[in-house]
Parts: C-alpha cells; structure tokens; sequence
C-alpha cells in the first residue's frame, strides 16, 4: 500500500511524530516533550497517475475456504454516541493459513464518563497475541490517563487511578532512558502550563506519543509471555468520537429527557474524531463518496520507513515484495518485540495522529487490521461497501412503493365502499320493493309527473352525483397522502444488519482476494449515511405523489 493519502478537503490536522531523518521523536522545536503523568461519487482524486482506482488481488480460491466463510460471527451494536448510527465488528482467524488468532478489537461507549464518547481498537498481534491482549486491556486507560489533562469532562476511574499508580515506578525509571536505537533522550513530564502552550494538534499528539510509550514500557515487563527467546508484539489503531456534547446540551426543551438524535447545529460545537495508528493496522474515513485514509502506512512498503531503518542500522530482508524487518515482519512500528534486541531497535512505538471535527458528511469510518489493507485498498473497500448498500437501498425502495400501493388500493377502495354505500347517491339504484311503498296511495291512483320535470330531476341528480363523488375521491387522496407519510415516517433502516452486512462482506472480499493474516473489521455507520436514505425515499414519495395527481 501506497504512503498516507493526503486528507483535501477534510477540515483536521495530522501529525506525524517523528520526521523523516534522524531522530523518529518529536524534535525540540515542535515544543513537544514527553508528560509522565454518494459513498456515492468518484475515488479519490488523489490516486497517482497511471493506477488503478481499485486494487484487489484476486486468487484462485478452492471450495472449503469458501464454505467456511461463514464460520466467523459479527457482533452488532447500536451505540449511544448521537454521531453514530451503529457499529458492527467482525474478527475472522483465516484458519488456512493462521494457526491462531492473534487480533484483538476493543469498543468503549462512555469513555472517562463522559456521555456521547465511543473508543475503538484494534490490535494486531505477532509472534504471539499476549502484548495485543495486554495492549487492549491497558492502552484505553493510558490515553484516557493523557486526554483527560485536555478536557475536564474525561475522567479516570478509581480502579484506573490505581492500575496507573503501580506503574509509576516503571515509567520514572525510564524517563532518562534512551530509546532503543536513539542517540537523545526523552524529556517527559511537563507541566500544565507547558501544556497551555502547546496548540491542540499538538496536546492530541503528545497524549497519544505518552500512552504509546508508557504501554512500550509495560509490554517490557514480559507479563504472561511463555517464550525466554522472542517475546510477542502488535501493531495498534486507536480511535476516539467525541461528540463534544455535555449531556445537558442534549435535553429536550420541556421535557427533561435527553435526545440521542443532535440538530445540525449541535453536530458541530465541539465533536472530534481522534486517530492514533503505529504499524500497517489502518482507518480510512468515506464522505460524499471518497475514502480518506487518516493513518499512516509503517510497513517496509513506505520508502520513508525503509530509509529510517536502514540509516540506524537495521536490515530489510528481501524475502517478499517489499521485504521484511531483519525478515519476521512487514510492520517498521509497534509495541512490543522485547527479547530480539534487531527487531527491537528497527520496529518503534511512536504513532503517528490525526485530529478532526466531525462533520454531519461523514458517512462511515472502516478501522481494520493488516489482514484486510494486504489485499484491500480504501478504494476496493469503498466499492464493496456501495454495492451493500445499494442493495439494502433497493429493498428499502421497493418495500416503501410496496407500502404505498397498500395503502393507495386500501383508501380508494373505502372511497368507492362509501360512494356505494351512500342512500339515494346513484340515479341507477333500483325501484323500493312495491311491497314497502305507501299503502295510503295506490299505483293506479299516482299521476304521473310531466316530462320537462323528470328531466330536470335526472339532471340535478347526475349533478348531485358527480360532486358527491369528487369530493369523495379528492377527501381519499387527501387521505392517501397523509396515511402515506405517516407510514413512511415509521419505515426505518436497520442499521445494525447494514453494517454487519458491510462487515461480512469486506471480510468475505479479503477472503477471496487472498489474505493470508488475521481479519479484524470495525465497521462504524456515521449520520452522514442516513441523508442517502432520506433523500431517496422523498425522491420515491414525490415520484409516487406526481403519479396520484396526474
């Protein structure tokens, strides 16, 4: 995969930690020392010439790989963050050619008790899954420990506060200590002032580059790791959505009950969407029909890397296409690898981060491991998501015009049922039964009116009728058009299946394409999705509404 997309267009920052040269820490300068404590559209437009916009790598598959695609479950949940609409996560071990399963995914509703605030993960394991293990379980509490120096509605818990405690002795021993393969030292430990100082870019950035460095740390401690020759490692992808929202800003006016639907405005006062990835493990943002990726590619793949590692005297096996770090890895950055001091000092924990406001256009975030992106584009993930849901769009269609057809038969067959059913309301309706005729004038004795008169009657009553029945026929419409769209208002989207439906497929997709790593996929639906609902089930309404008048 190509190095990181530039992000045109979207209204955040990215920040690398480290520059291309030298040192991969951040440089004095930049102020930032370590602290202790629609999808539709066209691709990118900013693919290279001469490339593909989509880029899968199809295999011959045999039959057993594709029955057992569906071995693998999608766990589904509906979330209460106001800028999500569902998420769904898929983990798949890719038993024919993984022994193991060695990623790990992680989602947190109401991070640090702050309401409207969700935190995903993604750990992709290697040589073993105990640091991803670890790594998931520890990592959500070191960010947490760092952004909630930046905002006050963050906050740890007391049992956190005491994990964080027994390793403070760990992190103060380390504070002075050079990083493997580093000629300067870390400056840790600053202050709150200092951190005024700093922009916000910069405060996201050195939160993320403290928990990664704290979490290196704590992986160097060897806990539950069986091997005395190679300890295990991962790559990490973190991401956090804020929708910057106090619970009290979300109240309905009179009624004291919170909304979990925001108004446009409220998407916009303050909501963020936070990324941190070290590694080849990727998240890629789609609005108005483009992907985005927001992570940068740390593999043997990335010239820069490449150039780094050899520069501090690391070695690139040429093995694979792109090679392999002193040949066991793809990946030039991640936590873990203690006991091979080689891959050690060539594979570092700095993330690089990006920082953006959320935006009502955003339509989904796909977060995944390198068993995904080794044969997947964010182009090919786009095409794959599309034709889901354009599908599960046809069936919302023709369920919505189903709906209306019943509802069109039901009102104009009451309309005729009452016309029918009105007394005297047809000149055509037969004579009353002689038997119930008044008795007090006898046929024989009743004279007849004259022929102008019983015209004129005819006339009235042929008149009479024709109203009647277009008043009838226009009160139906009326009708019609009200029932309608009081149904259409109670027709919703499932979005849970619509994402375990995307998850499921852009597993299957790699899959087939030929990956030969662990899959873990969290797919996470944005508002942005629902305008496409909306403006195609208005645009079937009006179609079906133009029709009636006609």
């Amino acid at each position: 995969m190509d190095s990181c997309i530039p992000i045109e267009g979207l209204p955040g920052e990215s920040f690398d930690s480290s520059p291309d040269t030298g040192s991969p820490y951040p440089s004095q300068h930049h102020a930032l020392h370590h602290s202790g404590s629609n999808i539709h559209g066209n691709p990118s437009s900013n693919l290279e010439k001469g490339k593909s916009p989509f880029s899968v790598r199809v295999q011959c598959v045999d039959f057993i790989q594709l029955q057992r695609m569906a071995e693998y479950s999608v766990t589904t949940h509906k979330g209460s963050n106001p800028f999500i609409r569902a998420v769904a996560v898929c983990e798949e071990k890719n038993s024919t050619w993984k022994k193991n399963m060695e990623d790990v995914t992680i989602f947190h509703e109401g991070y640090g008790g702050k309401e409207g605030t969700s935190f995903f993960g993604v750990f992709d394991g290697f040589h073993g899954q105990i640091s991803a293990v670890t790594a998931s379980r520890e990592m959500p509490v070191l960010v947490l420990e760092q952004l909630s120096k930046q905002d006050p509605l963050l906050s740890l818990e007391k049992d956190q506060v005491k994990l964080l405690s027994r390793f403070e002795a760990l992190f103060q021993k380390d504070y002075n200590r050079p990083y493997p393969g580093q000629a300067q030292n870390i400056g840790l430990g600053l202050g709150p002032e200092q951190l005024e100082n700093l922009t916000n870019v910069e405060q996201v950035n050195l939160a993320f580059t403290t928990a990664f460095w704290k979490m290196d740390r704590v992986l160097g401690l060897g806990k539950n790791e069986t091997s005395k020759i190679r300890w295990s490692g991962c790559t990490a992808l973190l991401c956090l959505i804020d929708s910057g929202l106090p619970s009290s800003d979300r109240k309905e006016q009179g009624t004291g009950q919170e909304s979990n639907t925001p108004t446009p405005s409220q998407e916009l006062q303050g909501g963020r969407i936070l990324i941190a990835n070290c590694g080849n493990v990727h998240a890629v943002l789609y609005k108005q029909g483009r992907g985005f990726r927001l992570t940068k590619d740390h593999s043997t793949s990335n010239p820069k890397e490449r150039k780094r590692i050899l520069q501090s005297g690391g070695a690139i096996s040429v093995n694979k296409q792109h090679g392999l770090v002193e040949g066991l890895t793809e990946a030039t950055r991640g936590l873990g690898h203690y006991g091979d001091r080689k891959l050690k000092k060539s594979v570092i924990p700095v993330p690089y981060s990006v920082s953006l406001p959320t935006d009502p256009s955003f339509q989904m975030l796909v977060l995944a491991s390198s068993g995904l992106w080794e044969v997947l584009d964010e182009h090919a993930v786009a095409e794959r998501a599309l034709t889901v849901i354009e599908f599960t769009q046809q069936k919302l269609i023709v369920k919505t015009l189903c709906l209306m057809q019943t509802v069109e038969d039901s009102s104009v067959s009451d309309s005729q049922s009452c016309i029918q059913s009105r007394p005297g309301s047809s000149i055509f309706d037969s004579e009353e039964p002689s038997s119930v005729k008044d008795k007090d004038n006898p046929p024989e004795l009743d004279m007849p009116e004259p022929l102008g008169v019983q015209a004129r009657d005819i006339q009235n009553a042929e008149e009479t009728e024709r109203h009647q029945s277009l008043v009838l026929q226009q009160e139906s419409e009326v009708n019609v058009k009200g029932t309608m769209a009081d149904s259409l208002k109670n027709l919703t989207l499932d979005y849970e299946r619509l994402a375990a439906d995307i998850c499921r497929e852009l597993v299957d997709t790699a899959l087939v394409s030929g990956s030969r790593e662990n899959i873990s996929v969290i797919v996470i639906l944005l508002h942005g999705l629902d305008v496409l609902r909306e403006n195609t089930l208005k645009g079937e309404l009006t179609k079906q509404t133009n029709s009636m008048e006609l």
